[in-house]
């Protein structure tokens, strides 16, 4: 499971640290997340989540479906999560939240680190200096 969107014009990296709410009480996992949803356990099993859109925000987590599952071949859901009316679901599942993109073409960069951090103000003019 990776992301994906219709152009794939950017792609890299996220990771995540669980928000101390849902942390403690779920574990720093995926349950955690899966508890705060409300996630049937007996049924599911959470693996991942999927956090996407800009306008029309969505959240979805992955989960092995047990009823539906064979022996040889677990099946594997992408489980919408209403979330219309939580403006602030990002800070209710993390406290930190960390995404690096790239161009989709780009072999070199993804795999280095930075050298240095810098503030973009200290390199250009801002309206109010002008």
């Amino acid at each position: 499971m990776k992301a994906n969107v219709q152009y794939n014009d950017f792609k890299g990296t996220a990771s995540a640290d669980i928000s101390d709410f849902l942390g403690g009480a779920g574990g720093d996992d995926i349950n955690g997340l899966s508890k705060y949803f409300d996630i049937d356990k007996e049924r599911f099993t959470p693996l991942g989540i999927s956090i996407y859109g800009t306008e029309n925000f969505g959240i979805s987590l992955f989960c092995v479906d047990k009823e539906k599952s064979k022996e040889d071949k677990e099946h594997i859901v992408k489980m919408y999560c209403d979330v219309e009316d939580k403006k602030d679901i990002i800070d209710i599942l993390f406290k930190r939240l960390n995404i690096v993109l790239h161009d989709r073409f780009d072999d070199k960069y993804p795999n280095l680190d930075y050298d240095e951090e810098v503030n973009y103000s200290d390199f250009h003019e801002t309206d109010e200096e002008e």
